[in-house]
């Protein structure tokens, strides 16, 4: 039996290979899903949704930091994700593949910065690990952190070796987002 529903949520994203941490470039995420029991324990899950990705970086003049940063990143996201069920909760593994849309937005504290010989890639594959509450027969919740497996944007440079994925395969810049949603289950109310 297939099952479908309707997601919103909020995103925190970075970006590794930027120079910048933090999860602190707060997005959003709508669209929906449809699943299948395989087993018991095991189902599958389709979703496709819309989200904002990036990094952001506030300046502190206060404390003499000066220096701004912002990448502003939207992508139609399709993850595939396998759930295994114990009780009311639900692990979850996948991988999704993202289409970017409309023109990526990249500032610092002088203006917008132009990216026309290190372009953002037009999509990001990456992989995922979460678990999803089933609160009632319609509603549940679900926490998720997603990382980018190939990169997002080369790096401007060869010396820009930040973060693990560039420590080992020095390749470029990866999205790094963590989520939270809920999901309106269509049709499972119990009659």
């Amino acid at each position: 039996m297939f099952k479908t529903g309707l997601i919103a949520g909020i995103s925190g994203a970075q970006i590794e290979g930027d120079g910048y941490g933090g999860y602190k470039k707060l997005g959003f995420i709508a669209g929906g899903f449809v699943g299948v029991d395989l087993s018991e324990k095991l189902s599958t899950q389709f979703e496709i949704y819309f989200i904002t990705k990036g990094s952001f970086d506030a300046a502190h003049p206060d404390k003499g930091d000066y220096d701004q940063f912002s990448v502003h990143l939207n992508y139609i996201e399709i993850p595939i994700i396998l759930h295994y069920k114990y009780k009311k909760i639900k692990f979850e593994a996948g991988l999704y593949l993202a289409k970017l849309v409309g023109t990526p937005k990249l500032s610092d504290e002088f203006g917008p910065v132009f990216v026309n010989q290190f372009p953002f890639k037009s999509f990001d594959f990456g992989g995922l690990l979460g678990a999803s509450y089933q609160l009632n027969e319609l509603f549940s919740f679900s926490l998720r952190s997603k990382n980018s497996i190939l990169p997002i944007r080369d790096f401007q440079n060869f010396d820009q070796n930040v973060g693990i994925l560039n420590k080992l395969f020095n390749r470029g810049w990866y999205n790094v987002d963590f989520n939270l949603t809920a999901r309106y289950h269509f049709g499972n109310k119990k009659t």
